[in-house]
């Protein structure tokens, strides 16, 4: 009897080394495999279909450190192993992992940028937009050190209702200072002139630059919102401003009225509810935009001024800004934004995280932490091409989820003849 138990022990142990362990090995390699091609499938993809939406979604960190730790696993079990489980698995993986992160790195973070020159030119205009998801930001500063960067328009989404906007207006009174007190609407007033500021839903915008008009549309499922917490909706809106840039770009010191330049910004903040389909969503705000019934605010000469002209169209923006709640680089942005330019992909670097989730639940709080969700963006027309682009982290001055993007943009010059 005392012999018996180290031979079956001895057994046992034999079994793992030549059965459980090489095929354990060999698993993990084929797991490792499998979680890249997923990836790889989302990145070719993106949001073109419904269930391809949901592989895009995934962050690359959390499906490329899966394919490094099934690797690293499968080659520890190999070590104990006296068959060579996964032999030509584990290399096939190791390339592909290489190949991926130095992808990610370059492809997707662009971090050779960093090195890249990144001064302000003359003719850039500087844009902030920062979505507060209606979540108090208690620590003053964050205007001023908007305004010490320089920074022309901003475009805050979601700000907290009475004092904390009237609060960020007075802040941003120095775009356009007078000693009279005046109106902007029927709620918040400012010393300053009222056409270089503007509250609508919510929306708030203040500008170095004039206004001529806004108008602004909503669209989604009211009664569905009821199904959704403060953090995931079904109802969206865009914003259109229409600004004269001709002060600062074309200013004629022969005249006294310089030649007007319009300059059009859509600010948005589409719906977040995961269960729909990016692209049937994307093409709901697209026909939301063609029907729009032509009402908006005019800047009269002290006031804005109420306007409804049916034959008017939604004006082309040169810049759409705003959260898009669908990641940078999806196929559903193009119904939105043909042709446009996506800032980041073009002159940004870094892992980009726009939105991170709070939560209570310990392990997901520390897997949002390294996750990169990218939904608020900037969208560059033709007629301009971006010049830089941060985000920015806001945290230190209230506890919202999303981060300030910040974009320069300059004026395409016209190509000359030799």
């Amino acid at each position: 009897m005392t012999k018996e138990r180290p031979q079956r022990s001895r057994s046992l142990v034999g079994w793992l080394r030549r059965r459980a362990l090489p095929m354990s090995a060999k698993l993990c390699s084929l797991v490792g495999l499998m979680i890249l091609g997923l990836w790889i499938a989302g990145r070719v993809l993106t949001d073109q279909y419904q269930w391809s939406q949901y592989l895009w979604w995934v962050p690359p960190i959390w499906m490329i450190g899966l394919a490094w730790m099934c690797l690293g696993m499968s080659a520890f079990l190999a070590i104990f192993s006296r068959r060579l489980g996964g032999l030509l698995l584990r290399p096939v993986l190791l390339l592909a992992c290489v190949g991926c992160t130095g992808y990610l790195m370059i492809g997707v973070w662009h971090i050779h940028r960093a090195v890249l020159p990144s001064e302000r030119t003359d003719d850039a205009i500087r844009i902030a937009h920062w979505n507060h998801a209606g979540q108090p930001v208690l620590q003053t500063g964050w205007e001023q050190a908007l305004l010490d960067q320089g920074v022309d328009i901003v475009l805050i989404t979601n700000a907290q209702w009475g004092t904390p906007r009237q609060d960020i207006l007075n802040n941003f009174a120095s775009y356009a200072p007078e000693e009279k007190e005046r109106w902007i609407n029927y709620s918040y007033k400012i010393h300053g002139d009222p056409s270089h500021f503007w509250v609508q839903d919510n929306a708030l915008i203040a500008s170095r630059y004039p206004m001529i008009r806004t108008g602004i549309i909503h669209f989604g499922s009211a009664k569905r919102q009821k199904l959704f917490n403060h953090s995931s909706s079904n109802l969206g809106w865009i914003l259109f401003i229409e600004l004269n840039i001709a002060p600062k770009s074309n200013a004629n010191e022969n005249s006294t009225t310089p030649t007007p330049i319009p300059f059009v910004v859509w600010l948005v903040d589409l719906p977040s509810d995961p269960y729909n389909a990016r692209q049937l969503s994307m093409q709901r705000t697209r026909d939301a935009i063609d029907s729009w019934t032509g009402t908006s605010w005019n800047m009269g000469r002290h006031v804005w001024e109420q306007r409804t002209t049916p034959a008017d169209l939604f004006p082309a923006p040169d810049l759409i800004i705003g959260d898009f709640n669908t990641i940078r680089g999806s196929d559903s942005l193009t119904k939105l934004a043909p042709g446009m330019t996506e800032a980041f992909s073009a002159v940004g670097y870094g892992r980009a995280r726009s939105w991170t989730p709070t939560d209570n639940h310990r392990i997901r709080r520390q897997l949002f932490k390294v996750a990169d969700w990218h939904i608020d963006l900037s969208l560059v027309g033709n007629n301009w091409k971006p010049a830089r682009y941060r985000l920015e982290d806001g945290s230190r001055w209230g506890s919202t989820e999303h981060r300030m993007q910040i974009v320069d943009i300059s004026p395409v010059l016209p190509k000359t003849q030799d």
